[in-house]
């Protein structure tokens, strides 16, 4: 077993009740291991705790958190590539699936990806903490894959995998325990991304658990295997093991920064909500992130001060990733595609790519979806239209016509190929219920018939009564 820790430092205003703490949380990656959780959650006054990026006040803004290698470090130079590929994982946001990879030609079986490593913790970085309960939590062996939480009232944790004996799942039983993870109210499915983002589609309190539901199911492989998304994990789980990567974002990790990303209010699309990128800097000590092999750590660790905005908002201040230079590391040597370079799809009602469209019943609504591949043009993809309407889910069908489905129906499989203009529906609203319409056109990576959603827009238009 490997272990790193953490180092979280807060302070808050005087004008609330503690004035200045210290928190120390140990994070662990393992060597044989198996919507997310936020940063600097200790006790129960703190479970609702929010935590966001450096540069982050309140108000609604474009974030840039620089990010350096220290140019004293073992490995500087090995580091680059890797760590400015984590950096285009986190800015692209995508959620994906079958993110767990063994392959040599990859990650030779006896080392440790630093590219995984570093995703990882620049995630801590940027206030994002274990979905599961991980080693702080004190639980041993395969417990710590249990859904992050703090013991109720009978001051321990409950951990019971239940029927169906995979730990982490919807049916666990947790008696009295305090949930931590923030969950799809929909589903509960960490590998699925709602539409919507925010305190409205995501939550942590149990009673907002679908029906049937015991406890909030977290982002664990085992967990991916039972609901039919093999070999995905999310990155902020804790552990790895020699020779596997894990270089891309599953649903649970966008979901929890998206949910920072939506402000002090938790509503997707008001004045508080901001956008964040990373900034790699080159070798400087001089970055709000600076990652270093300086063996102040086990394994690998994250290091970060705060400050409370108000008394369920913390900001980081600055980070520190620490690698130790004892294990056999890998460093990718190919530098991943940047985001200008991914494909890129739209959507359009009535000419227009927000929300500012109104309509009368009986007005004409035109929807155009366009793509432009990119590099990956010829790659074969799946192609989905969804639109969620006052009346339940529709799917467009092979036949480009919208069908009501509750599972998803694929539109097209293909290779991707440049096409602007489409127009996928040309009709009066007439017989449209009133209410809010949205519409995403998503296309996937593979060709697969399972709905990822790895490259989507979304369009949402209003009709009226």
């Amino acid at each position: 077993m490997r272990s790193n820790e953490l180092t979280g430092k807060i302070s808050k205003n005087k004008n609330i009740q503690r004035l200045r703490r210290v928190v120390l949380i140990t994070l662990v990656w393992v060597q044989l291991g198996h919507a997310g959780v936020f940063q600097f959650i200790t006790e129960a006054d703190e479970i609702n705790v929010i935590t966001h990026p450096t540069g982050y006040n309140g108000s609604g803004e474009e974030l840039e958190v620089s990010v350096g290698i220290s140019p004293r470090s073992p490995h500087a130079e090995e580091m680059e590539i890797a760590v400015q590929n984590a950096i285009n994982t986190w800015n692209q946001l995508i959620p994906t699936t079958g993110n767990i990879r063994v392959d040599e030609m990859l990650v030779p079986r006896q080392q440790f990806d630093f590219e995984s490593v570093a995703l990882h913790e620049l995630g801590h970085c940027i206030g994002l903490g274990h979905p599961n309960l991980a080693t702080e939590s004190g639980a041993l062996g395969d417990d710590k894959n249990y859904t992050n939480a703090i013991p109720g009232a009978n001051g321990r944790f409950d951990l019971n995998s239940g029927a169906d004996g995979v730990i982490g799942s919807e049916d666990d039983l947790r008696g009295d325990d305090i949930n931590l993870h923030w969950f799809n109210m929909a589903n509960n499915n960490p590998f699925e991304l709602s539409e919507i983002v925010d305190q409205t589609t995501y939550s942590r309190e149990q009673g907002d658990l679908p029906s049937g539901h015991q406890f909030a199911t977290n982002g664990d492989r085992s967990v991916s295997f039972l609901l039919g998304f093999e070999n995905t994990e999310s990155v902020m789980q804790q552990g790895i093991e020699a020779g596997e990567s894990k270089r891309t974002l599953a649903a649970d990790d966008v979901a929890t920064l998206r949910l920072a990303m939506s402000g002090f209010d938790g509503r997707e699309g008001t004045s508080d909500d901001y956008s964040l990128t990373l900034q790699y800097v080159g070798q400087t000590e001089n970055a709000d992130i600076v990652l270093s092999f300086d063996n102040r750590s086990v394994f690998a660790a994250c290091r970060i001060t705060g400050e409370f905005l108000n008394d369920k908002h913390i900001v980081v201040r600055e980070g520190r990733i620490s690698f130790n230079t004892g294990f056999a590391w890998f460093f990718n040597p190919v530098l991943a595609l940047p985001a200008s370079q991914q494909p890129v799809v739209s959507i359009l009602a009535n000419g227009q790519s927000d929300d500012s469209v109104v309509l009368q019943s009986g007005d004409r609504l035109s929807l155009v979806v366009g793509l432009e591949p990119g590099v990956m043009n010829g790659e074969e993809a799946d192609y989905w239209v969804r639109a969620v309407t006052p009346l339940g889910d529709y799917w467009l069908s092979g036949r480009l016509q919208f069908v009501r489905s509750g599972t998803p129906v694929r539109a097209h499989g293909g290779p991707m190929l440049a096409f602007s203009g489409l127009t996928i529906l040309d009709s009066v609203t007439t017989g449209f219920p009133a209410g809010t319409y949205t519409i995403t056109f998503a296309v996937d990576n593979n060709r697969d018939q399972i709905f990822d959603e790895t490259y989507r827009n979304s369009v949402t238009f209003t009709v009226l009564p």
